[in-house]
């Protein structure tokens, strides 16, 4: 078992440091045992940007509504009446991210967007500018936290999570000036002004397939390829972090990348 000191340590040779905003996606069973398990992964990645560091994560919603909805799939007046509306205070993340956003959402201050299905949450100095305001529409485009995290410097990291995980890359995928991109309508359960749950239609580009010829189910999609060719091509910096290794990218760069990957081969 790895002591948190040590993955500290280990976060420091890959290349965080103080001050660093970073957003991360982790699969803890590829890390293998790590003291204090997902509260003790998220210490290490806290004490590895402190001080002034902050620490963000794609968390979204255990119950978002995005395949009932989606592209007009209708649901019962039945259904819609019982389906809990999103509120980020308590809504449960995706389990499918990993048990870390649920240790994430623990830490005292964390701040969280009002995305129902793409939400982001943060913790450090930077956690409220990250994560508000979180556009409806294009959620992963201008005007959200990819947006600014990508301005502010910031770093992902891969700690032990798969190529197709790098989130930053739709932003990437909307800022490109190729034809033919898909986009998705679905409808999400949100708490107006009164605190009543109303349903509003929201539509974003396809983070699924954003061309058709990425959209297959069993191929992979845009940002795996982009994130292995980047990684091919050395502008990354990894190393080991318990039982497994991970990846670290600077997320202006990956962007730039990722744009310019897109705009050569279907511009």
């Amino acid at each position: 078992m790895i002591t948190v000191e040590k993955l500290t340590h280990q976060l420091r040779t890959l290349g965080l440091a103080a001050g660093d905003t970073v957003m991360v996606h982790a699969s803890l069973r590829a890390l293998g045992p790590v003291e204090g398990g997902a509260d003790g992964v998220m210490a290490a990645l806290l004490a590895s940007v402190a001080p002034g560091g902050t620490v963000m994560a794609m968390v979204s919603w255990a119950h978002s509504p995005y395949e009932e909805t989606l592209n007009g799939k209708q649901m019962s007046t039945e259904e819609q009446d019982a389906w809990p509306a999103f509120d980020p205070k308590t809504a449960p993340p995706e389990p499918e991210y990993g048990v870390l956003n649920s240790a994430l959402l623990r830490v005292a201050g964390v701040e969280r967007s009002n995305h129902p299905d793409s939400s982001m949450a943060a913790v450090g100095p930077h956690a409220a500018y990250l994560t508000h305001p979180h556009p409806k529409d294009d959620a992963y485009g201008p005007g959200s936290p990819l947006e600014r995290l990508v301005n502010m410097g910031g770093k992902v990291l891969l700690l032990g999570a798969p190529l197709d995980a790098v989130t930053v890359l739709h932003y990437a995928e909307a800022l490109a000036d190729i034809p033919n991109k898909r986009r998705v309508t679905y409808e999400v359960p949100v708490l107006d002004a009164k605190g009543r749950k109303v349903w509003q239609q929201v539509s974003e580009w396809d983070s699924n397939g954003i061309l058709d010829c990425y959209a297959a189910e069993d191929g992979m999609d845009a940002v795996e390829q982009i994130a292995r060719d980047y990684v091919a091509d050395g502008r990354h910096r990894e190393g080991v972090t318990g039982a497994t290794k991970s990846h670290l990218f600077e997320a202006a760069d990956i962007v730039k990348y990722g744009v310019r990957w897109l705009e050569k081969r279907h511009g």
